[in-house]
């Protein structure tokens, strides 16, 4: 039975022990943990760009600048208010029967003058324009923000394929330098030839070389998205291993070619500068009509007259007040107004074509991205199946090397033809959600919630 100072002495060390893996734990939170750098997403990077690119920010104050022209148009239809005041310093000398007065003044006019458009056929035209203009940049800072999103999503799959080259490279070579010692001892031993050695020793210097472009391609692509988010990247998460990727729905290009001609956000615009167009041929068309106005004026001025009887100047006041109608009708303007007609319409019918040559451009564009999706998927699936076979092929020429069938060239070949047949897949999955995304642009489908998507289907490495 414990005596109790033997219990007391198991508590205070049971308490110490305590204390010990706490103060560890904290030391491992401030070091390894807290070193360990973030992985980040593409949704998460979509959020620093938003913030950082500076094309989406001018993008985004050209917007701001432009919602500004309907409130300028509106001015036109509003009343206008001004007021004057004017001071004068005046010496005056008055000389009347045979008498001469000097009066030294500070005279001053005030007005008050308001102007309200009554009938201006221009200006209600040019206020309908300004609405056009207005939603034009809505859809052009849409167009940004699906701009951004493929930089974005084509930077940062960009830099998966370099980290996906550069691992690979660094595989082929610890394969190569496997193979190679292997060589060198059999070389020793007297079973091989030199060519085996030399063989291996130049499949591994140009695995060297190109692990040292890898390596640099690498860092110009991670400077790339860097640079859009505004921050150092490490980690990126990556593709999920067993990732099915679907085929387009609606998986027909005349489908999408369709919803292009209506929804593409650049054909959009340009039937919206379409409707802009025609509105100048109005402007011009109303340079024949009047315009009337109303105006109204409020003045106070001081003025100084000199009495003869007292021989002696003193100051009045005048007050007066104007209200009226003003009237211009443009009689004959040299033939300008004629032309400006005539050149507003052709600006129209170059208009016009210039709608139609979007719809067409957006259609074709969208069969393009199309058929790209299209292509890559079979790429995918075709490299899927000579991963298998790649990969059979390679345990099969190690196996038959290591009882003396094969020799080291046919391991190397096998092993190069393995490792690029997995970095083909891997660019070939890239490639396919970039024309995922590309045919979803065309369409005018891009947003947020397609990069949610895309982004669903990363993990961490």
């Amino acid at each position: 039975m414990p005596t109790p100072s033997n219990t007391t002495k198991q508590q205070s060390g049971a308490s110490g022990l305590k204390v010990v893996f706490l103060v560890c734990l904290c030391l491992l939170g401030r070091t390894g943990f807290a070193q360990t750098p973030a992985t980040e997403n593409l949704s998460a990077l979509f959020a620093l760009a938003r913030q950082h690119d500076a094309q989406y920010l001018a993008a985004a104050s050209q917007l701001q600048a432009d919602l500004e022209t309907e409130n300028q148009s509106r001015s036109a239809l509003l009343p206008n208010v001004n007021l004057g005041a004017r001071i004068e310093k005046q010496e005056n000398t008055y000389d009347a029967f045979g008498m001469s007065v000097d009066a030294s003044r500070n005279p001053g006019t005030y007005s008050l003058t308001l102007n309200q458009a009554i009938f201006r056929p221009q200006a209600w035209e040019s206020h309908k324009q300004s609405q056009l203009i207005g939603e034009i940049a809505k859809l052009a800072f849409k167009q940004a923000e699906q701009d951004l999103i493929l930089r974005l999503s084509k930077a940062y799959f960009d830099l998966l394929s370099a980290q996906d080259e550069l691992d690979n490279l660094q595989l082929l070579k610890t394969a190569i330098t496997e193979q190679l010692a292997f060589a060198k001892a059999n070389f020793e031993v007297g079973s091989t030839t030199i060519t085996d050695q030399q063989e291996a020793q130049a499949r591994f210097d140009l695995t060297v070389a190109q692990e040292l472009a890898a390596t640099n391609q690498l860092a110009v692509r991670q400077l790339q998205l860097e640079t859009m988010v505004g921050k150092p990247v490490q980690k990126l998460s990556q593709l999920k291993p067993e990732i099915q990727l679907d085929t387009p729905s609606p998986n027909s290009p005349d489908q999408w070619a369709a919803q292009a001609r209506e929804n593409n956000l650049q054909a959009q615009q340009i039937k919206l500068a379409h409707g802009v167009a025609k509105a100048e041929v109005n402007k011009a068309r109303y340079g024949h009509l009047p315009t009337l106005d109303l105006t109204a004026q409020m003045v106070e001025t001081e003025q100084q007259i000199f009495d003869g009887t007292s021989g002696r100047p003193f100051d009045i006041g005048v007050d007066s007040t104007t209200i009226g109608l003003v009237m211009n009708l443009p009689i004959f303007s040299g033939g300008g107004t004629q032309s400006k007609v005539r050149q507003q319409a052709a600006l129209l019918e170059k208009s016009q074509n210039n709608r139609d040559f979007a719809e067409r451009s957006a259609a074709q564009n969208a069969k393009a991205a199309f058929l790209g999706v299209q292509s890559s998927l079979a790429q995918v699936r075709a490299l899927e199946t000579a991963m298998s076979s790649s990969g059979l092929a390679l345990q099969s020429n190690k196996t038959a090397f290591e009882v003396g069938i094969r020799i080291n060239v046919d391991v190397l070949n096998a092993q190069q033809q393995f490792n690029a047949t997995q970095r083909d897949l891997s660019k070939a999955k890239y490639a396919c959600l970039i024309n995922m995304l590309e045919l979803q642009a065309a369409a005018g489908q891009l947003n947020i919630d397609a990069l949610k998507k895309v982004n669903s289907l990363l993990t961490w490495p």
